[in-house]
């Protein structure tokens, strides 16, 4: 479970954020920098009032910062998804992980620059992974891109699952191979290992989920469900 906050909520919003830590044991939490609130029309990770949550968060034992910067949403500013501020705030918390949901399209080559510079810069995959529906060619630009530049080890699923159930995107992304002039180029296969890293074993890596205690737990709890139906 994640939580979230704002920096403009100033004391009280760092008096919540240790309360959602104590009573959910949080490891991550989920930010729009280009959320309205009054009259400010969102803030920059990189400004002194985040930085006092992001210290807060280093102390808590919160080290998975995903922020939403992703296609700019009426009515709100273009500017305030940007993803420069990400790259002045990863070099400041190098213990921190900056997950970067929808790897900042369409800002995707500077995104790209600044997380092969800065290690603890993670991309997440939400709204870039419908592509592979409506704009498959559009889809291994994005791909092939992310894994020559990050790696295959900081990539992570995203489906936008509170849209549409995201088994068919799953079935699609294990299908899809990226066509061989792009491969050529970038010299990137996707291959069934690097697809299970993106698909599950990053994040559990992230937030130190052990996958086949896990799988356990599921194939016994299945197992018990089916003996009380008979």
């Amino acid at each position: 479970m994640n939580g979230a906050f704002d920096p403009r909520d100033g004391e009280a919003g760092l008096d919540d954020l240790a309360r959602l830590v104590e009573t959910f044991k949080i490891r991550g939490v989920k930010l729009y920098t280009a959320e309205w609130r009054g009259d400010s029309k969102g803030y920059k990770l990189s400004a002194p009032p985040a930085y006092r949550y992001l210290e807060a968060c280093q102390r808590l034992g919160v080290k998975n910062i995903h922020v939403h910067k992703g296609p700019t949403i009426l009515p709100l500013n273009k500017d305030a998804f940007d993803v420069g501020d990400i790259d002045d705030a990863a070099t400041s918390f190098p213990e921190l992980n900056f997950i970067v949901e929808h790897v900042g399209l369409p800002r995707l080559d500077d995104f790209c620059w600044i997380a092969t510079q800065e290690p603890n810069v993670y991309g997440g995959l939400a709204v870039a992974m419908p592509f592979i529906h409506t704009r498959p060619g559009y889809f291994a630009h994005i791909i092939s891109e992310l894994v020559y530049w990050l790696g295959a080890d900081r990539l992570l699923f995203g489906s936008d699952y509170a849209i549409w159930h995201p088994r068919w995107l799953i079935e699609k992304f294990m299908a899809f191979q990226l066509p061989d002039e792009i491969s050529k180029e970038t010299g990137v296969e996707l291959t069934d290992v690097i697809k299970r890293k993106v698909l599950g074993e990053n994040a559990a890596r992230l937030y130190e989920i052990d996958i086949s205690a896990q799988s356990a737990i599921f194939r016994q709890q299945r197992l018990s469900a089916a003996v009380e139906l008979v």
